[in-house]
Formats: structure tokens, C-alpha cells, sequence
């Protein structure tokens, strides 16, 4: 009995180690099976994408381990894929002639600052409220209610298998208290990309990335009844930039969602995903 992670990143984006020590963390961890997702390229400058000349090795180094870890652990070949309108998607040409194995689509860049430069949600506090400012005029809910437009627009026509930190636009929100996370627009935008995943058949991942820094989840627990009613098929991933981190926050997810009336994670299992059964120390696969 194990976990598995389908949403990290290496030294080949803006992660801390080269793939081969995940992959090994992940053995010693006595994990099911591992996901390498770098953020695929961007044809703008970005601090945390990959760049594309470097795409090459990196499908090559992941295929290599697959071979040579085959008898230990399953070592899967994905990207973290921005949407970007006119930009990039998750069906992007280069993304599909790559032969993943699965898609994390996410939303990041949601409007352009003053000099052009992309803004992204996740970016640094100073950054964030800088493009707060000359993006939306500061005005976060509208910044919020974009990100989420842009989150069902790839879900519409650009479906990943994987939706990436769903709500990640609060990130900010402790800090500078932007708005009522339970204000009714928020609820009803969050709501409406629930209800399109479940239409569109898309795994929610429950996001632990930011939870022992401040206790963030992404999609948050106020919404697991709700991912619980509608059915919505649900992963845990930690988005790993250091293999320390590969099950970060795992159990105390495990035991939040158990609470929620979840008995099953959607899970890869031989390539193909599957409900497989789980409990706070792991999921169930039989292979």
C-alpha cells in the first residue's frame, strides 16, 4: 500500500533535482507510481517554464528511466501545460505529437502588465499586487472571475486530464485578505468549473503544494462534499519541486477527504485510469 504523485517538477523547470531523484524518493517512499510534469514551454520568457530546447532530453530521460526502473515502479511521461488563449494549450500540436501519457492543464498568466510581461497568479506577493494593479486596476474580482473563465475555456476546448490547482487564485489571499472566499460569486465561479469537470470527466487534483507553509489546499476543503456529490473523479498531488516533498500533506488529505464520504482516488493502473480504493495510509491497487 502506497500513493503516487502525477504533478511534479525537476531541475528542466523550476524544480530542484534532477527526475532520476524523484523517481528514486518515490522507491523509497514505496510509492505505486510516479508522474513527471514539468511546465511545458511557453513562447514568452517565463522563470518556471521549461525551455523548448530542452524538451528533447527531457522526454528522452524519462523514457530511459521507465526502462530502467520498470521492475520497480511505474515512472509516467507528462507535462504541466499552460492556457494560454492563442498561445497554448493543452492540445497544443507540440503537446500532443509528444505521446504523454496524461495531461495536468493549468492556469497561470490570466493578462498582460504595462510592458507586456504575462502576469501570473502564482506570481511573488510584490508581483502579484504590482499586476493586480496595471492588469485589472486592482481589482481582484475581476482578475478572479478571468482566472476562472480561462480554467472553463480549456476545460471546453482544450481538455487536459488533469485540472491543476483548480482555485489557485486565493494563493495570495492570507496575506492580503483580496476578498471573502465565501462571498456568493466566488462559491458560484468556483461551482461552475466543478460542474464542467464533472461534464467533461477531468480529474481534480487536491493540490497540497502550499499546505504546511500556510495551509492552503487547492481545490480547499470546503469543497469535498461537493467534488463528493457530483461524482467528480479526484486525485491527491503535492506538485513536488524537491523529492522531499512528493507526499506532502498525503495522510492529513487522505483523512479530510475520508470525512468527505470519498472511498476511492482515480488512479493510473497500467496506463489507464482507474477508481482504486484508499485509506489513510495509501491506495489499494491491485496489479
Amino acid at each position: 500500500m502506497g500513493w503516487t504523485n502525477y504533478h511534479g517538477h525537476c531541475n528542466y523547470c523550476d524544480g530542484h533535482d534532477e527526475i532520476e531523484a524523484y523517481v528514486k524518493k518515490a522507491i523509497d517512499l514505496k510509492m505505486d507510481a510516479i508522474g513527471i510534469s514539468s511546465h511545458a514551454p511557453l513562447s514568452f520568457p517565463s522563470e518556471w517554464n521549461m525551455p523548448a530546447y530542452k524538451l528533447d532530453d527531457y522526454f528522452k530521460e524519462i523514457d530511459d528511466l521507465k526502462e530502467k526502473y520498470s521492475g520497480e515502479i511505474p515512472v509516467y511521461k507528462s507535462l504541466e501545460v499552460d492556457y494560454i488563449p492563442n498561445l497554448m494549450s493543452p492540445i497544443h500540436a507540440d503537446i500532443l505529437k509528444a505521446n504523454l501519457d496524461y495531461t495536468v492543464g493549468s492556469v497561470h498568466f490570466i493578462g498582460q502588465m504595462n510592458d507586456g510581461t504575462h502576469w501570473a497568479v502564482d506570481a511573488p506577493a510584490d508581483e502579484f499586487i504590482k499586476g493586480l494593479q496595471e492588469t485589472f486596476n486592482g481589482d481582484i474580482k475581476r482578475a478572479a472571475i478571468r482566472y476562472f473563465e480561462l480554467q472553463r475555456e480549456m476545460l471546453e476546448i482544450a481538455t487536459p486530464d488533469i485540472i491543476g490547482h483548480l482555485d489557485k487564485i486565493k494563493m495570495h489571499n492570507k496575506t492580503f485578505n483580496l476578498f471573502d472566499e465565501d462571498d456568493q460569486w466566488y462559491v458560484d465561479e468556483v461551482m461552475k468549473t466543478l460542474e464542467l469537470c464533472k461534464e467533461k470527466n477531468v480529474i481534480v487534483e487536491i493540490n497540497t503544494k502550499a499546505y504546511y507553509r500556510d495551509g492552503h489546499l487547492f481545490p480547499g476543503p470546503e469543497y469535498f462534499s461537493a467534488l463528493k456529490r457530483l461524482n467528480i473523479p479526484i486525485t491527491i498531488n503535492s506538485d513536488a519541486h524537491h523529492p522531499d516533498r512528493l507526499l506532502l500533506g498525503f495522510d492529513e488529505v487522505a483523512s479530510l477527504l475520508i470525512e468527505a464520504g470519498f472511498t476511492h482516488l482515480t488512479e493510473l493502473v497500467n496506463g489507464q485510469w482507474e477508481q482504486v480504493e484508499f485509506s489513510r495510509e495509501g491506495i489499494l491497487i491491485n496489479v
